[in-house]
Order: C-alpha cells, then structure tokens, then sequence
C-alpha cells in the first residue's frame, strides 16, 4: 500500500488522530465547489423564510454543530471536514443575509401618513402613470419627532412636474409620505422588503411644487453619475428616431422613464420581455463584441502578436469595456451579476482557463450572493442564473457529441450559428418557463417563436449598433448608428407585437407558493447537476411542485386593510363583487391574478340582487352565509344567523366580540393582521394576513 505522505500525516495530527490506517482515502468524496454554492445559497433561503433571525448566534451554532459532526465522523476525519464545510456554507449563508440586513437597515417613516418638507437630491427618475416618480437622497428633513430621516424617499408628481428637474438637481418639496407598503395580498410582493434593502424610507406624493436649488447640497460621485447617465439618456432620446427612443435610451443607459407602455406589453406578451432588463444578454454581447474587436485589432499589430497572446490584452480591455457598461447602465443588481460574471470569463481566458464552466457560474452566484443575499428572492435572479447553467450545460454535452475543427465555408458557419443561436434560444427559454411560471403567474405561449425571430436581430444588429453609437458619441458622430438601432429596435417592436395579437398569446394562470418555487429550484439545479439517481429525485420533486401548485386553493374573499371586500361572485371566477367600484383596484387586480385571472369585471354589491340595506348586505357564498356591515349596531343579530360577519369601517364592542358564534372581522382585525385572503372551505373558515404577528416580524417587516 502507498505510504501516507506529508499532508496525510499533517492532517491527521491537527484532527486529533495518532493512526492513518482507519482512513479510506479511496472513498473520500470529492469536494465540490457547487455543492458549496448551493448550501451557501440554503443558509440564505433560509434565513428569509424564518420566523425569526439567526445573526447573532449563527457562528456559536456553527462551531457546535462542526464540532458534534467531526467528533461522530472522527474516523473518517477528512470526510468529516468535508461534511463540516458543507454544513459551515449553509450556516454561513443564514449569518451572511443576517449580517447585511442589520447593516442595510435604516430609518423608516411611521405607517401613517403626514406631511413633511424634504430636501435631496434626485437619483433616480422614472415614469408614474402620466406623472412622474422621484427617488430622493434626503439630506435636510423636519422630523419633528427627534428621530433619524430617512436615507431616501420615493415621491410621487404629476404630469405638469415631469420635466421639473433632471437627476443630480438639488431640490425641495413637501410632501404627504408613509412607510413603504406591505404586500396588498398575502405571499404577494413586497415594497416594504425591496424599499428596505434599496434604503428607501417613505412612500408619498408632491404636495407642493419642487424647487430646483441649483449649487445645493453635498457634492459626490453617485450624484454626478446619476446626473450623467440621466443627461445621456434625455439626449439619445432627443437625437434617435421618436418611435423607438424609449426604448434605446433604456437599453444603453438603463433608463425606462421613455419606453412607451404598449412596448413593454408587446414585448412582455411575445415573451420578450427579457430584453428591457440590462443582465446578462446585454453584458455578454458587449463585452464580447468589445472582446473580438479589440483582438481582431491586436492582431495586426505584428510585434506585438508574434511575442504575446494578444487575448489576454483584449479580455484586459473587455473588462474596462464590461466596467464601463456597469457604471453606465446604473449597476443594478442585475447589471452586477452579469459583470461578475463577464469578468470571471475574461479572468479564465488570462489564467488559460476554461472560460465557460459550472465552476464559473458557481464562483459568479457566490459573489453576487455575498454581496447582496436578497437576490436570491429575486425573478432575475433565479432566471438569469437558470439559463447560463442550462447554457453551460447543454453545450458541454454538445461539444462532447460533435466534431472539433472549425467549419469550412461560410453557408455551413451560418448554419452552425443559427443552429447555435435556435438552441440559445429554446434552451434558456425552456430554462426560465418554469421560474416565469410560478412567479409572474402567466405564460407567453408563443415567446419561443418571438425569441427565434427576434434574436438575431437584436444580436445582430440592435445592440453592435448601440455600442457603436457609444463609441462615437464623445465625437458627436452618433446620429446615424443610432437612426440605424431604430430601425432595427421597429423591426423587433413589429415581431413582438404581431406576436401578441395571436390568439392566446398570454395565458394567465394562478400564484404558486412560496414553498413550490424553492423546492423547484433546487430540483432545478438538481436535475442539472446531479447524477442519475439525483435527476430522478429532481423529476420527481418537480412533479411534486406541479401537483402542489395545481391544488393550491383559491381565496374566496378579499378585504383591503381599510375594509374594502372583494369576492367572485361565482366558482368560475369571471365577476367580482366589490363594496366599492374605484377603491383597492390595484388590490383587486392582484387578487385575480393569484387566482389565474387577468381583467375581470367588478360590480358593486349593491348592483345586485342581494338582499341588501342601509345597514348591511347578506351573500351565500359557497354554502356559507356571508354578512358584510356597515354599521357595528347589526353585528349583534348577524353573529347569530351567519357564517362569517365583516365590519368594513369600525370594530365591534368587547361583549358582541366575546360573544358572537361566527367568524368576526372587524377593523380591530384588519389592523392586527393586514390584509386579509378569506378560504371558505368545507371544514371552515381560515384566513391569511399580510402582517405577522410582531414576535415574528422580521426587520424590514
């Protein structure tokens, strides 16, 4: 047998063994660096679906818990390490998102509303109905209270204020401001999380008008970053062609304030939607056009190509390419993940590496992870990431099945590139299909089709023209690169919106759970990355979370946190019945749409034949008897005779509340629990509130 060597008699010295001979080198597993990510990535999940948190006490946890698995492996010392690891990346994950909560978190405004009179600076602008929204960096605020002001504001102004600054501009306002909003139905999206970790204080809307200060406030970088970007964007959207300006200045800039709104419901309908959010696609065809651009013109530069490898210059000049980008762009979350990325390719292609790896993609989710945990919530995140690693994976087999050798003759290398370009296309469609599913709750039937059409020229022509536009604008020659990305972009708007008259274009189907989409996704990464017995256990947890969120039951009812009631008016869920026509119309909307529901008509109640009065209206829904009140004089009577009592404007006395045999909603309720999602179901009444109880609140909660 082969003698132990320095490092096996090192190891077993530090673990404490006085033998080798109990190790079995030969069954050690190996030590993956993905399996690593993904416990990371666990602890992270985990520490935003407990109740309560776990910074604090995460690393004594952590040092007990390695300590009991090492001492029960302590005859197989180094698997124990290995399992120690594994278990040390979850808890580091858990501590990590722990960590940077406590760090993000700043002042927030009380849940009710008032006025306040603020001074900032503007940093971002974007489009608010016919208005327009601001967020402020405050810099002078009148809290009365004592307390710290909040770091940044979201204010709201109409039509008559949207060309009244410019981001950078210093600017003072009053406005009516709150807490950011909870979800309007339970397990739905949050602005009060995104507004935390964006620090995002208050919600509100102008209620005087904005006073632009010029030569006020602190100056610093982010301020003239914000403002250059802003000044770009207004440019390119006064020199390009006027159909598709929005859309130009969003893609080279980041900037959505000027895309037309049936842009993004064509583009959303035809599946297309992917190409307004600057993420991966937009970095990679920058950086990698930069990247053969720049090695095409080192290459003939013949001394310098004969004594060095002239990719590694280009990669080092992609990078200031990506880099720049990423500053231009905004650098959002999404913007960062596809610079890491890009980076990460460029950095295998110096070290002579394999640019394109599992490894990569694991090293690129690591550090996006570690600087932001919140974005493993996000949609971008899990579809952006879904889709390079089926990429990777999928072209892995296929250059493992295939012939190497470049192709000879232009017709075959435009059928290779197309061919390329197709599997693209339907691999990361077929990717993200699910992760689109369960979130966004609709389906773009025909985005396959839209995204084969459409690619090629938007690869082709839309973005090369866009960079080319960038590269000439400090010479102020970018009109004509920029009228010739119109004309491609009416092109891509004209696939896009034949696409969405078909027939059926977008399906609308019901919200799955929160527990469907983390069980998907790690089945998801199981299927590719597991081995034969982990991609059966992967199919059959992604049939589990279809059957799951197929049975997922609808609610019946609605009630808004001030009183407002919504329920279908029949098991079809084709009308709803509503107190009131105009209010909570947002709320309504995402109620259908958990149910599968797009558009739906709304009729008052007291439009129907319901037997109704000044006092109260009364509806058999589903076999139980449903009183809605108006008054708390009625509750009495009603609690006798119903299933499910609702006061919508005030709460009822101790004694009636004590005393009454149905389920008893009233404004006492509603300010406990939030909104409200009612299941009438067959065993009973239950209901589900948008606010937790405060013991298990969470910090941005």
């Amino acid at each position: 047998m082969k003698s132990p060597d320095t490092a096996q008699i090192s190891l077993a010295r530090h673990t404490g063994l006085s033998t080798l001979k109990t190790l079995n080198w030969a069954e050690v597993p190996p030590f993956r660096f993905d399996t690593l990510v993904i416990c990371f990535a666990i602890g992270i999940a985990l520490y935003f679906t407990l109740p309560f948190s776990v910074f604090g006490w995460s690393l004594g946890l952590t040092i007990g818990l390695v300590a009991i698995l090492l001492w029960v492996t302590r005859k197989t010392a180094f698997t124990g390490w290995i399992w120690g690891a594994f278990l040390f990346a979850l808890l580091l994950g858990a501590g990590r998102a722990g960590w940077h909560s406590q760090a993000t978190q700043s002042p927030r405004l009380p849940d009710y509303e008032r006025a306040y009179e603020l001074s900032g600076w503007v940093e971002e602008i974007a489009a608010s109905g016919k208005g327009v929204r601001w967020i402020i960096n405050v810099e002078e605020f009148n809290w009365a209270d004592g307390m710290n002001a909040p770091k940044k504001v979201r204010v709201r102004l109409g039509q008559k204020y949207n060309e009244a600054a410019s981001a950078g501009d210093y600017v003072s306002l009053r406005a009516v401001l709150s807490a950011p909003p909870r979800p309007v139905v339970p397990g739905g999206y949050s602005p009060r999380q995104r507004a935390f970790f964006e620090q995002v204080g208050g919600f509100g809307f102008a209620i005087s008008a904005p006073e632009v200060r010029p030569g006020a406030g602190e100056p610093s970088w982010r301020r003239g970053l914000a403002a250059f970007r802003y000044r770009m964007a207004g440019h390119i959207h006064t020199v390009a062609p006027a159909e598709t300006a929005g859309l130009q200045a969003a893609l080279l800039t980041g900037v959505r304030r000027y895309i037309p709104p049936e842009h993004t419901d064509a583009l959303r309908t035809a599946g297309l939607a992917h190409i307004l959010a600057i993420s991966g696609l937009h970095m990679g065809l920058l950086a990698g056009t930069a990247y053969w651009i720049f090695t095409f013109l080192l290459v003939h530069i013949s001394p310098l190509s004969r004594r060095y490898d002239v990719r590694k210059f280009a990669a080092l000049l992609g990078i200031g390419a990506a880099t720049g980008y990423l500053i231009l762009s905004g650098a959002s979350v999404a913007t960062q993940r596809a610079y890491i990325m890009a980076v990460i390719v460029f950095l295998a292609v110096i070290l002579d590496r394999r640019a394109i790896s599992v490894r990569s993609v694991s090293v690129a989710a690591a550090i996006t992870l570690f600087l932001h945990p919140e974005a493993l919530l996000s949609v971008g995140f899990q579809m952006s990431f879904a889709a390079v690693l089926a990429l990777v994976v999928v072209y892995r087999s296929w250059r493992d099945f295939t012939p190497g050798g470049s192709p000879k003759g232009w017709l075959t290398k435009l059928r290779n590139d197309t061919l390329s370009l197709s599997v693209t296309s339907f691999v990361s469609g077929l990717a993200t299909a699910g992760f689109a599913l369960f979130h966004f709750g609709r389906i773009a039937r025909f985005g396959l089709v839209g995204n084969l059409l459409a690619m090629p020229l938007f690869t082709f022509a839309v973005m090369p023209l866009g960079i080319l536009s960038l590269v000439l604008m400090p010479l102020g020659l970018e009109d004509a690169p920029l009228w010739a990305m119109g004309q491609a972009i009416t092109g891509l708007v004209k696939i896009s919106t034949w696409i969405a008259s078909w027939d059926g274009a977008l399906v609308q189907v019901k919200a799955a759970p929160g527990w469907v989409i983390a069980a998907y996704g790690f089945a998801f990464i199981l299927l590719l990355l597991g081995g034969l017995r982990g991609r059966l256990i992967a199919t059959g947890l992604i049939l589990v979370c279809f059957i799951g969120w197929w049975n997922e039951p609808v609610p019946s009812l609605r009630i808004s946190e001030d009183g407002r009631v919504a329920f279908w008016e029949s098991q079809d869920l084709q009308r709803l019945i509503v107190t009131s026509e105009r209010a909570d119309s947002y709320g309504r909307e995402r109620f259908s749409e958990k149910a599968g529901r797009g558009e739906v008509d709304a009729i008052a109640m007291d439009k129907t034949d319901a037997p109704c009065d000044a006092l109260a209206c009364r509806f058999q829904i589903r076999g139980k008897q449903i009183s809605i009140l108006t008054h708390p004089s009625e509750a009495r009577v009603e609690c006798a005779s119903s299933d499910l009592v609702i006061l919508t404007e005030r709460d009822v006395g101790p004694e009636v509340r004590r005393n009454c045999a149905a389920k008893l909603i009233d404004g006492q309720v509603l300010r406990r629990e939030g909104a409200l999602d009612v299941y009438l179901e067959k065993r009973g009444i239950r209901r589900k509130g948008t606010k937790k109880p405060p013991e298990k609140r969470r910090v941005w909660e």
